[in-house]
């Protein structure tokens, strides 16, 4: 009895030593993020208006403000006022920070706005479930899980955590143009990477895009993705079409048509999570789902759409987005793999310079001149232009008496017919 006592003790005392052994990390990960559509539904049951620069977008902010609160984050509203549709106009993004004393950061972010309909713009009517609830549902997910491990005292990460929910991004990404552009040097250099959470949970498939070119920390994220048995794709190469140019970018396709641009054009590491259809046999771009109809800008992007059409599909990409986030951050080598991915960042500099612009402008001008000049040519070669000579008219001939007294002195034959005969 005594022998199994003390093999009892030592089986206990055993545990609670590798207890404190183990990495706290690993402790943390052990436990996956289920409840993103719990937070998207309070959002939404307390947040259905909120258009752009509207009394509701503000009441939303604070809604936003009181969880982070609530989260043990430090928490401020940015306010800001811009001209829009030539009245002038205020929105606000609410940053919740979760100090933990270091120089480097992470930011999460969402926009939080949506085209209910106001005064002054004219919107749908709809909650905005797909978007952007969802992306507020993973960003507030994370950030109370984030909050709770540090209540926990169980937060071993390297850097602070930035959330930020973005104001006015409907109407022109003025939310997150403004938190970049007020960003410090030293603040962007020190930003490891910034997380834009848009659209997830409709759609066929959850996507993650991060640059234009192939980077280090995208390889990365996918890697861990996929060895936590989460799904996750990345863009076709070859669907990263043009449309319209843009001050950083050559064109612009729907990888950066979102607050991962300003960020991009800082020159921060960026990744971007949404949900779509970039595998679509459409050969231009995407779509929403291969087989259900497209609900973002219309009546219908509701929760009660979103579950009719997915299923619990949708509640498994945001789960998945907010876990993909969960364990890349937790991960022993993300400090490491940021460093190196923004070290090799892609320059796109040489692409958007004013003064190479102005050389394509002229080189442009100068092969189009050149192209006129050889089709013109060319086709005088072909149709040459025929050249008509009009020769002299010769003098009237006299016929008289010389040519008669001509043929007798030359005893012409007088029987011939032809006057000209012998001339």
């Amino acid at each position: 009895m005594k022998k199994i006592t003390c093999a009892l003790a030592l089986m206990l005392t055993f545990i609670i030593a590798i207890s404190f052994w183990l990495p706290k990390n690993v402790i943390a990960q052990s436990s996956p993020i289920s409840d993103a559509e719990e937070f998207m539904n309070s959002f939404l049951d307390n947040c259905p208006k909120r258009t752009s620069f509207s009394d509701d977008e503000k009441k939303a902010a604070e809604w936003i403000a009181q969880e982070f609160e609530s989260f043990g984050l430090e928490t401020k509203t940015q306010t800001f006022d811009i001209e829009f549709n030539g009245k002038k106009v205020s929105s606000q993004n609410v940053i919740g920070k979760l100090d933990l004393g270091k120089q480097k950061q992470v930011i999460i972010c969402a926009h939080y706005d949506n085209y209910y309909g106001s005064d002054d713009i004219e919107g749908f009517g709809a909650e905005g479930a797909y978007n952007n609830g969802s992306g507020v549902g993973v960003m507030l997910s994370l950030a109370s899980r984030f909050g709770e491990l540090k209540e926990q005292d169980n937060l071993n990460i390297d850097f602070n955590l930035v959330f930020v929910a973005l104001g006015a991004d409907e109407v022109g990404l003025y939310g997150a143009n403004y938190y970049v552009k007020n960003m410090l040097p030293k603040e962007i250099d020190n930003t490891l990477l910034a997380v834009n959470l848009d659209c997830i949970g409709g759609g066929d498939y959850l996507y993650l895009y991060c640059d234009e070119l192939s980077t280090v920390h995208e390889k990365y994220i996918k890697e861990i993705a996929d060895k936590n048995n989460l799904p996750l794709r990345l863009p076709p190469a070859n669907k990263k079409t043009a449309s319209i140019p843009t001050p950083s970018f050559p064109y612009m396709h729907y990888g950066i048509n979102s607050s991962n641009y300003y960020f991009l054009s800082a020159g921060i590491n960026s990744a971007f999570f949404f949900s779509r259809n970039w595998d679509t046999n459409n050969k231009i771009g995407m779509v929403e789902s291969e087989k259900n109809p497209s609900i973002i800008y219309t009546k219908d992007d509701n929760r009660e759409t979103l579950r009719e059409l997915y299923g619990d599909s949708f509640v498994q990409k945001m789960n998945a987005a907010a876990n993909i986030v969960f364990y890349t951050l937790m991960d022993a080598d993300f400090v490491k793999t940021m460093e190196k991915s923004a070290a090799q960042k892609p320059n796109y500099n040489w692409l958007i310079n004013t003064s190479l612009m102005a050389y394509v402008k002229l080189g442009l001008i100068v092969i189009m001149i050149a192209v006129v000049f050889l089709i013109s040519k060319n086709y005088n070669i072909r149709y040459p232009v025929p050249v008509i000579t009009i020769k002299p008219t010769p003098p009237p001939t006299v016929f008289g008496e010389e040519y008669e007294n001509k043929d007798k002195d030359n005893n012409i034959n007088k029987n011939n017919d032809n006057p000209f005969e012998g001339y």
